[in-house]
């Protein structure tokens, strides 16, 4: 079974935020940005793999935004 999920979430430092999270990007996720969104693409055949990398993505997210 392959799991996907794509998270889109609009970000005035949409590409800096996507560029300095992207250096860690296994090949089944991605993390880049269009416009003033960044997107999370990940695909992988366990829903638990792909739930803990939405967290860890939004986590850091979060993160930076604070910064």
């Amino acid at each position: 079974m392959l799991c996907y999920a794509r998270v889109e979430i609009e970000s005035e430092e949409a590409e800096k935020i996507a560029k300095s999270l992207s250096l860690d990007d296994p090949e089944w996720c991605k993390c880049y940005a269009e416009g003033k969104k960044i997107v999370l693409e990940v695909k992988t055949s366990k829903i638990s793999s792909l739930l803990y990398a939405l967290d860890d993505y939004l986590m850091h997210i979060k993160m930076c935004e604070n910064i």
